[in-house]
């Protein structure tokens, strides 16, 4: 049996205010950063890759944390947030005025903004970056830094809960799930097993 360990965390908080914020490129305040490293000092030090999000938010912290501990890393494009097309970088409440976004709560998998990116496809691209993670990193321990929202889609498929339930974990700036991956064959198939060792939610 091989166990791989793959901690997920969510970015610090952003500039920006209370906005749509996919794709929009949005840097962290000096919160962001500081809720960041207070998480990172909670957890250990042994992780034998980072993996990051393109996205600066996430980017900069990952960057940081992996030249200050000599830990290698690399940018995965599919773990960046989902794109809420003309709805980026708009005021959620602005939105919420105009708009009916009620989808987006009680039947996320179903959501899509307008000209934006559908949930299920943000949740195959990140299912993709996680299998490639697993076969290039097996039996190591692995960080992932990107986004709330996938975090949620992860965890709904990986924990097997139900469409709606994702909207109901609790994942503020910093927040961090824990997985632990066991591969083994099984009568000449490979078998795997997935579990949520931990999950802080706690806000910094």
């Amino acid at each position: 049996m091989i166990t791989t360990y793959i901690d997920i965390i969510r970015h610090g908080e952003p500039v920006g205010g209370q906005v749509f914020r996919g794709r929009t490129d949005h840097t962290l305040t000096e919160l962001g950063i500081e809720q960041f490293k207070q998480r990172i000092k909670r957890l250990d030090y042994r992780w034998q890759h980072i993996v990051s999000s393109p996205l600066l938010r996430c980017k900069q912290s990952a960057e940081l944390l992996a030249n200050e501990h000599s830990i290698p890393w690399h940018i995965e494009p599919k773990f960046a947030e989902i794109n809420f097309g003309e709805w980026e970088n708009q005021l959620i409440e602005k939105i919420m005025a105009e708009q009916s976004i009620s989808q987006l709560w009680q039947d996320p998998m179903n959501f899509c903004a307008p000209q934006g990116e559908h949930t299920t496809a943000l949740q195959e691209r990140a299912l993709l970056a996680w299998h490639e993670l697993l076969q290039t990193h097996q039996g190591k321990r692995v960080l992932v830094v990107t986004h709330g929202g996938v975090m949620r889609v992860l965890a709904q498929h990986l924990l097997e809960l139900a469409p709606n339930a994702m909207n109901k974990l609790c994942l503020p700036f910093a927040a961090v799930m824990s997985f632990k991956v066991v591969s083994a064959e099984h009568e000449g198939q490979a078998q795997q097993w997935i579990s949520l060792e931990s999950m802080d939610g706690t806000e910094l």
